[in-house]
Order: C-alpha cells, then structure tokens, then sequence
C-alpha cells in the first residue's frame, strides 16, 4: 500500500505540468496579441473633407486635416496630429489622424481643421467649428470647407420651387411661368443674375432649373428671386414684397443641399408693395 501510495503520488506530480501548459499558454494569448498589435496607444480620427458638392481639385493639390486642442481661447491650439493627402484629385477626400489618447484630457475640446491648397495658394478653409472625442462629441466627423473664392462657379442647372396655397388642382393651359434671379448687393444698380420661362405647369409646387452657364453665386452678395405666373393675358401670381424675394445662396444651389424655393400670391388680393 505504501508503494502503491509513492506511485499515485508520482504520477499526480508528473500530471501538473501537464495541467499548467494550457493555462501560461492562455495567459500568453494578450501578450502575443499586443505584439501582433505593436502595442500601440494610438487611436484614429476618420472622416472625409467635403465641400457643399464634389469637385475637381488642381493638380498637385495637397489636402491637410489637423486634430486640434482648442481648450484656451487666448492661446494657439495643440496640434495633437494631422493627416497630409498630397496629390488630392477632388473632394470630398477621406482622411485618418492618429493620435494618442493620454495627451486628452476629458474637459478639453478637441476640434478638426482642415485645408486644401496648391503650393502656397489656399484654395479650400473650414469656416465652422467640428468638435469631436470629449464633451459628447463623435470620435469621427467630416469636414466642411468653403471656396476662398468670393464667386461659386455653377456647374449644373440651379433647381428651385415655387409653391402657393391660394390655388387648387392643375393652372390653365396657357398658364407659364416667368423667373428672374437678381443680385441686389448694390440696390441702385440691381443685376440680372439668369431668367427663364417655363410653360406646362401643371400644378404647385412647380419644379424648375434655371440656366448655369456663366452664373457666379457669392456668398457675399443679397440675392432676390422674382417669380411671376401669367394665364388669361393677365399677371395672376407674384411675390408682391421686396422682402419676400429675398434669397439666400452662400453658394451655387445644388438641389441635394440647397434649393431655391418660394411662395407666389394672387395679384388680386397682394398688388406689388
């Protein structure tokens, strides 16, 4: 019995190391993980610099988005890191900033800047704040940046609506309708931005697309949309006041971003003010 007794406990001691294998070889999992992964700190801002449609950048065009602590309002942001995409073809652009973690604090704010430019020339800026990571906002974010340019050179029809609520079902047959835009920055020397007419109207609202060729929008300029249906040989609908022609554009319309879009009222019961 003794022996017996050595013997089971010989054979419980060669057993150990053999139990103790698979639990280093789990323990050492993380660790050949955090190799694989370089046991980096760093973590990633993603998004995509856009301006209001997609268009063509120049060549040679370089694109740089920068992760910015702009916690103290009389002192110049930390950069925490930037992404620089040279040879950008067109916007929108997709970026990727890696940044470490530890050098955030959690009150701080944290905002993305972003730049387009072609040799020294800036072409592109953002004009709004994209706070992201701390104080509830998004880890990823896009970018939306303007034309330095005063003047947006359209590149496709303009698309607009006018609406009414002072008629009913489907406008006569003869019915059609007159659109002028006008630049008004100067009001003693108003400018015809672009007209059109448009027949076989149907009924409100009505779609239209005003002409692009040659048209430049400002988003430094007032603009006024004047809209006139006639039928019968007479005007019947008008935007009777100056201040309801009113028209903001801080750029060319695009139709998914921006439209031009009104309301017209009968003649007979709003005459021109």
């Amino acid at each position: 019995m003794l022996s017996n007794g050595r013997n089971g406990g010989s054979l419980r001691q060669r057993a150990m190391p053999r139990l103790f294998v698979p639990v280093l070889w789990l323990a050492a999992v993380p660790l050949l993980a955090c190799v694989a992964a370089a046991c980096s700190s760093a973590d990633t801002v993603n998004g995509e610099v856009r301006f209001h449609r997609d268009v063509d950048l120049p060549d040679g065009a370089t694109v740089t988005v920068k992760l910015l602590d702009t916690s103290l309002a009389d002192a110049s942001a930390i950069e925490l890191g930037r992404d620089v995409i040279e040879k950008a073809e067109q916007l929108p652009v997709q970026f990727a900033i890696e940044y470490d973690p530890a050098e955030i604090e959690g009150r701080a704010e944290i905002t993305l800047s972003a730049r387009v430019e072609l040799g020294d020339e800036l072409l592109y800026i953002n004009d709004t704040v994209h706070p992201v990571l701390t104080r509830g906002n998004p880890r990823n974010s896009d970018i939306r940046v303007i034309s330095v340019s005063e003047f947006d050179q359209c590149i496709a029809p303009l698309p607009g609506q006018i609406h009414s609520s002072f008629w009913d079902g489907d406008l006569p047959d003869d019915a059609f309708l007159e659109i002028r835009l006008w630049d008004v920055s100067e009001p003693e020397e108003r400018l015809l931005v672009v007209e059109a007419r448009f027949e076989d109207l149907g009924s409100f609202p009505i779609h239209f697309e005003l002409p692009h060729e040659g048209v430049e929008i400002s988003r430094h300029h007032r603009y006024e949309l004047e809209a006139n249906i006639w039928f019968d040989g007479e005007l019947q609908f008008h935007i009777p006041n100056q201040d309801w022609r009113r028209t903001i554009l801080p750029y060319c319309p695009d139709g998914n971003n921006l439209s031009i879009v009104n309301d017209v009222f009968p003649v007979s019961e709003f005459p021109a003010e």
